[in-house]
């Protein structure tokens, strides 16, 4: 009954309200079975849905035990999207359900895992997780494909089923569709909230706002479906409330105007975060200010953002529509066990004649340095590449130092940058 009460509910809001997508908490606690029917039902009055949900695999119903689940391993090929917290992980840093200094261990490749370590951050073990998590990124941006093939940090052929993410493989999706990329939602604290717990206190201002854009720049630049979270662009706190359910415009505020990210508006509610206020009232006394940000910052935020995704927009190479075709063009460079720590570069190629899916360009290379120093990478032909001009153009003067020559690239500190190979 609990399965025809969900799929009369969705087709009535399909059918009358117009309603043409559907996201599910807590998927993986239905059955695999329903979800497809329920899809089948709506898709018989808007043939263009698409469902989406949480595919946790936890609880009374872990690992198939009650029915085969809805959950991210289950659901591979069947072009329903569930959130994915392997490139979630490897950005921002594991451990969501830590507490006081456990947060801060857990630094992330976008809040300095390997190139910004903070004063509690063991560099030998840092740099292995490093490794992984570099693996687990790029697993992420081609879709968090199974099939895909990668050289891994040990120099091994592998492909992304082989990658682990604790006791679970990196890569299960089989479509591109099957993934919702995504770095900060609803859930816990926002982006901006979980850098300050992790970030060394004398990381500058400005390089603050540049480390929350270039972990946007991931799920932005992915293959799958990126998800953003309202006020992202914003640099949206809410001031390390973790769960802000039911309370109120106080934590919860987005201040379009872009006066101000709502930080530091008081300490987090005792039911929620009241073991993190000494590592809270500590991180705010050290940064002496540095994690206080100006409406210029955040107004350079927002247009950096929307550049972002107009680059995601420009070309369909950012958002290939099967397994075969992400294979068959995203390479990635600069791994292995020689790999520049700080540095991920992935390329997209369109230069076969037959099938051509951009009428302009015949590849990108998108070159993510998360570094706090200029990059150079050894790329052939890097020199017939160009900034994209919506970068050369733009707001950020800092990306347009950017180059290629005949053989490398190089892209600033903090920074990602594309390159397009025009026809």
């Amino acid at each position: 009954m609990m399965e025809k009460l969900m799929t009369d509910s969705l087709t009535v809001w399909a059918r009358y309200y117009k309603i043409d997508g559907f996201r599910f908490d807590l998927m993986a606690h239905q059955p695999k079975s329903s979800i497809l029917k329920a899809r089948k039902a709506v898709q018989a009055v808007d043939s263009d849905t698409y469902f989406y949900g949480e595919g946790w695999n936890f609880g009374e119903v872990a690992n198939n035990q009650r029915f085969i689940q809805a959950s991210q391993l289950e659901l591979g090929g069947t072009q329903i999207g569930t959130f994915t917290d392997r490139l979630r992980d490897a950005v921002r840093g594991g451990a969501f359900s830590a507490s006081g200094n456990d947060i801060r261990k857990s630094q992330g490749i976008g809040s300095g895992l390997g190139t910004l370590p903070n004063e509690l951050v063991n560099k030998i073990k840092s740099k292995n997780d490093y490794l992984l998590s570099a693996d687990q990124l790029r697993i992420g941006l081609a879709g968090n494909l199974a099939n895909f093939p990668l050289r891994n940090a040990q120099n091994e052929n592998v492909t992304g089923k082989d990658i682990p993410y604790g006791d679970q493989p990196t890569g299960y999706a089989l479509d591109p569709a099957d993934t919702i990329n995504y770095v900060s939602k609803h859930d816990n604290q926002t982006l901006w909230d979980n850098n300050q717990y992790r970030l060394p206190y004398d990381t500058s201002t400005k390089d603050r706002v540049r480390i929350h854009l270039q972990s946007l720049a991931f799920p932005i630049f992915a293959q799958g479906i990126p998800f953003l979270h309202m006020g992202s662009e914003f640099l949206r706190s809410k001031s390390f409330l973790r769960d802000s359910y039911d309370y109120g415009d106080w934590f919860n505020k987005v201040d379009f105007t872009k006066q101000t990210n709502n930080y530091n508006v008081g300490l987090p509610p005792a039911d929620k975060d009241q073991e993190n206020w000494p590592l809270i009232k500590k991180l705010l006394a050290k940064n002496e200010g540095r994690d206080r940000v100006s409406s210029s910052d955040i107004e350079f935020s927002a247009e950096v953002f929307k550049e972002f995704i107009s680059l995601r927009v420009s070309s369909p190479l950012f958002r290939l529509t099967s397994n075969a075709e992400i294979i068959k063009r995203v390479k990635f460079h600069n791994t292995g066990k020689e790999q520049q720590i700080g540095l991920i570069v992935m390329s997209i190629d369109d230069s076969k004649k037959s099938h051509q899916l951009d009428a302009n360009i015949s590849g990108i290379v998108v070159i993510f340095n998360t570094s706090t120093t200029a990059k150079v990478i050894n790329f052939k032909g890097a020199g017939r590449y160009q900034l994209h001009p919506m970068q050369s153009n733009g707001v950020d003067t800092i990306v347009k130092q950017s180059s290629g020559n005949e053989s490398s690239f190089s892209v600033p500190a903090l920074t990602t940058s594309v390159f397009i190979k025009k026809r």
